[in-house]
């Protein structure tokens, strides 16, 4: 064997570790990159979540409607209350529906899905928060979760309202 020959198998060889560090460094970023990009969703998810709850407790109609809600007081709602809550209620199953197709396209966590499901369970246990809910549209997949998940709690409630303690009767 030639001493080119040589040479040229060595640039071969070196040439392929190269190439094999290479695509090491870029599985290496992307993998980077994702995490960079979760990071984000989720610090945007908590800003929306954050303010939507800084917005609701602001509005007064929207304190008096859950304080009656809270007071199993749903009929005496005025309209300004009602379409305070119903709008809080849309905007966080928007909030539910969003993080479910993040969840399905693998940028949410099974254990953060899984404290959403708890969560809507909880809301969904209450009749008004049911029929809110029903005059939305959503993806059909998210419909259909929704729909299983008011089954359950219809069948067994989850008792999330069940305090051992009563609220101040609202004014």
């Amino acid at each position: 064997m030639s001493d080119m020959s040589k040479i040229n198998d060595w640039l071969q060889v070196v040439g392929m570790f190269g190439l094999i560090a290479s695509l090491i460094f870029v599985g290496m970023q992307i993998k980077q990159d994702h995490e960079i990009a979760l990071s984000a969703v989720y610090q945007a998810r908590s800003d929306s979540s954050v303010q939507s709850s800084i917005d609701a407790i602001n509005s007064q109609a929207f304190v008096n409607a859950s304080a009656k809600i809270y007071a199993n007081r749903s009929d005496d709602l005025t309209m300004q209350e009602a379409v305070a809550f119903e709008y809080y209620v849309g905007a966080t199953m928007t909030n539910f529906e969003n993080n479910h197709q993040q969840y399905l396209m693998g940028y949410l966590s099974e254990e953060h899905w899984q404290r959403n499901i708890r969560e809507m369970a909880c809301m969904l246990e209450l009749p008004i928060v049911r029929q809110v809910t029903s005059v939305w549209d959503f993806r059909d997949s998210f419909e259909r979760l929704v729909a299983e998940i008011i089954e359950q709690v219809t069948r067994d409630p989850v008792g999330c309202w069940d305090y051992g303690w009563s609220y101040p009767v609202a004014d």
